[in-house]
């Protein structure tokens, strides 16, 4: 790996000429920590496309091969392990391509499960250190990158026209909470993930959308990814698994527990720790996560660190906890998916019963959402963020889902009102949007 240093630039500005690139990314931090958002990356121009479609029976072996370390042979600059090679994402639907009890109710689209490029070169933005990258297999990449974003043009991409909303009804929503409550009454399951989907034509570029996003919510995890038949729109803070390949240290931070919060709100801080339905619905994902990496954990590694921690975010406070282990050594980027996907933050427990109760009480596929997106890095790791808060752009729509975990103490009224809580990003993206046009 080589890493150049350059001149500081406007990430902003440079995303926007980028975006007409072929193949573009953007891993967008703008809640900058040392631990999940100390970088941010604009790629283009990949070298090679590894995909899954739907139906594929075994469509993680997609990542078969990605995760090879790569020699450091500049001591400047971001570590291997830091910089991406491979960007792309894992769609929810990756899981209906695999044998489960019964069938899928929902058809699905032929690119909803795997898809990462591989990029040769990229810039890395170090916002800890205010240091600006060119990173990739080696010097001679790293100066056809840089000739390559001198030469693109500065222009502003026209803005995307969107059509009359169109959204799952909420009468219809409370109805399948309640159903998911029978279940959870008779025993099924004990706690289940459902959601909502709003959607619209569209029309003009999706990175028009993703600006109006990133300004309505700052996220350390945002991901912009260019896809076949349009974009995908990430304005995650959810960790979903972190795995460095040399000290094989695997870590997955799970988002359950919401509540609005104006500032720095000690009263909404305190309800939310002492929320006994959230605490209920919060504590069954972090059993299961410890359940999932328990699978390629080496024995007695598996711990929960900092348990229920009150996190702040744009408009609200969640509760995350960090569960970690130590992987044994035969395990694989294949297989550390194959034992923690989807997320259970976005499913539930026992995950299995919960997926197939979503399949039938959601009103339609889900496509990206809730599934991750994320990178390989160039050391063989891992870096995933769920698919929360992500609108996907296609076929001349936009679609735009929310949800939230059911537990045995839930409201289905709140319910309905935390769906439309966490839609905010995305209706006052939309309101930017037709302001400005």
């Amino acid at each position: 790996m080589w890493a150049q240093r350059i001149a500081p630039i406007d990430e902003a500005s440079t995303a926007r000429a980028l975006s007409r690139a072929p193949g573009f990314a953007w891993l967008d931090s703008q809640q900058v920590d040392a631990r999940d958002g100390r970088y941010s990356f604009l790629a283009a121009w990949p070298d090679r496309i590894v995909h899954s479609e739907f139906g594929t029976k075994d469509p993680f072996a997609a990542l078969e091969g990605l995760g090879r370390p790569t020699d450091s042979v500049n001591p400047e600059g971001p570590k291997p392990q830091e910089v991406p090679e491979w960007i792309g994402f894992i769609g929810y639907d990756a899981y209906w391509c695999r044998p489960v009890r019964g069938e899928p109710a929902h058809a699905r689209q032929a690119d909803s499960a795997v898809a990462f490029r591989r990029y040769p070169a990229l810039v890395a933005i170090d916002h800890l250190n205010g240091e600006t990258w060119i990173v990739g297999d080696d010097q001679s990449a790293c100066a056809a990158f840089a000739s390559s974003l001198e030469s693109l043009p500065q222009a502003s991409p026209a803005a995307p026209t969107v059509g009359a909303l169109e959204v799952d009804d909420a009468e219809q929503h409370r109805a399948a909470i309640e159903q998911a409550l029978q279940h959870i009454a008779r025993g099924d399951v004990y706690e289940v993930n459902l959601a909502r989907r709003w959607s619209a034509e569209f029309e003009g570029p999706a990175f028009g959308l993703w600006e109006a996003m990133r300004d309505a919510s700052q996220v350390p995890l945002g991901a912009f990814l260019s896809t076949e038949r349009g974009a995908v729109l990430a304005c995650t803070m959810e960790r979903f698994i972190r795995w460095h390949a040399e000290s094989r240290s695997l870590v997955t931070r799970p988002i359950k527990g919401t509540i609005v919060r104006k500032g720095n709100d000690p009263e909404a801080r305190a309800r939310l720790v002492a929320d006994p339905k959230e605490r209920a619905e919060h504590a069954m994902i972090v059993d299961l996560m410890r359940n999932d990496l328990s699978r390629v954990a080496a024995v007695g590694s598996v711990r929960v660190n900092a348990p229920m921690t009150v996190e702040p975010f744009t408009g609200l406070y969640h509760l995350v906890s960090t569960v970690s282990c130590v992987t044994k050594d035969d395990v694989t980027l294949q297989s550390i998916v194959e034992a923690t996907f989807p997320p259970g933050s976005v499913t539930g427990a026992p995950k299995v019963r919960a997926l197939e109760i979503i399949e039938t009480l959601e009103q339609h596929p889900r496509g990206v959402y809730c599934g991750a997106v994320g990178f390989v890095d160039r050391d063989g790791g891992l870096s995933l963020a769920v698919a929360i808060r992500t609108a996907t752009v296609g076929d001349n729509r936009v679609e735009y889902w929310a949800g939230g975990g059911i537990v045995e103490a839930s409201d289905p009224g709140r319910e309905v009102e935390e769906t439309e809580l966490k839609a905010r990003v995305f209706l006052d993206a939309l309101e930017a949007i037709r302001r400005r046009a």
